[in-house]
């Protein structure tokens, strides 16, 4: 019985071996031709966005610092500290103060009490019992004034310690253990490393053709990359008569301010390009394809955006021509040379 067992089970894995992968169902749309702007590549440069230099609140000799260049910290941390021996003696001395006043209070609380059931029985003069009440609302107003004294006193205290205000990585580092600094002077400079943009010098004429929130392709370190216009700058140069455009896109951690990146910007010259369904465009091994059909088989044929239309792509590419149908549904789960069944649509 073990062994008819066996058989079955080496009969199915071989009869498993020698079937095909079922093909995968796609829906392919037809390549047309059209016209899109040209586009003329610019050179820029990535920055932070956010890019804080950490002044000290107070006056006094730095202690401790806890933090050195290129180390990554959490919002809230401390990172500098200044001297506050004294003002933590005079918050002690203050403490202790407003300790013998909340006693002398509560004291004087028992006594106004005494003080109301003898009026009460005409034990005591007036005046005797208004003493006693004007002496507690003086300790009230006492206490009040301490209370306000110790609370400027520890935000005074919580300014010796100069803390992170967001998660951020130190990129410069200005003062040492035993300077002395003053209120406002610099300590730290930190930036948030999830902030990285681009900035990029356009001629003015451009500026009809370019809008806040428009997309285009750019390449740093031979990467490809999308790129969002993000803001652009009123303010040309008289020189150059060239505008910034600011530009974000995803962040990735090897990416530093002063690394160069390079911009396919629109120009007003119209080229002949193929037009495809966006859907079509996906990136492949860092590049963007798309998926033609041959013989009931995926070809990955590489491209180059020109441009979006809020539909369609605007593409250039001598594997493809128009007429050739490109797949927009399901290209995602496909590889080359596999084996589909076209659906048109």
């Amino acid at each position: 019985m073990k062994h008819l067992l066996l058989c079955v089970i080496i009969f199915l894995n071989i009869q498993g071996a020698d079937e095909k992968p079922r093909a995968s169902l796609v829906v392919t749309q037809v390549v047309k031709e059209g016209y899109a702007s040209a586009l003329q590549s610019y050179v820029g440069s990535l920055y932070y966005d956010i890019n804080s230099n950490l002044a000290s609140q107070s006056s006094g000799a730095v202690s401790r610092v806890f933090v050195k260049e290129s180390q990554a910290v959490k919002k809230g941390e401390v990172l500098v500290k200044l001297d506050s021996s004294i003002l933590e003696a005079n918050i002690k001395a203050k403490k202790a103060m407003l300790n013998s006043y909340l006693a002398n209070f509560t004291k004087q609380q028992k006594d106004l009490q005494r003080a109301d059931a003898l009026l009460e029985k005409n034990s005591i003069a007036q005046s005797s019992h208004d003493a006693t009440f004007y002496t507690l609302e003086a300790l009230k107003a006492e206490i009040e004034a301490q209370e306000a004294e110790l609370l400027s006193m520890n935000i005074q205290l919580d300014k010796m310690s100069i803390k992170a205000p967001f998660d951020a990585i130190v990129v410069k580092r200005n003062v040492d253990v035993g300077e002395w600094v003053t209120e406002g002077s610099s300590v730290l400079n930190i930036v948030d490393p999830k902030s990285i943009e681009a900035v990029v010098n356009v001629p003015s004429q451009l500026l009809g053709i370019l809008k806040e929130g428009q997309k285009l392709q750019a390449k740093i370190d031979e990467r490809d990359l999308e790129v969002s216009i993000k803001s652009i700058v009123p303010l040309a140069d008289t020189a150059s008569r060239t505008l910034p455009l600011k530009l974000s896109f995803s962040s990735e951690n090897s990416l530093i301010e002063g690394m160069r990146i390079d911009v396919e910007v629109p120009t007003l010259k119209k080229q002949k390009v193929l037009l495809v369904p966006r859907d079509a465009v996906i990136k492949r091994f860092g590049s963007y394809v798309v998926f033609s059909v041959v013989d009931a088989k995926a070809v990955m044929i590489n491209i180059k955006v020109v441009n979006y239309t809020q539909n369609e792509a605007a593409i250039l590419s001598d594997e493809l021509s128009p007429g050739q149908r490109v797949v927009t549904k399901g290209n995602e789960r496909i590889f080359p040379n596999m084996d589909v069944v076209e659906k048109g649509n």
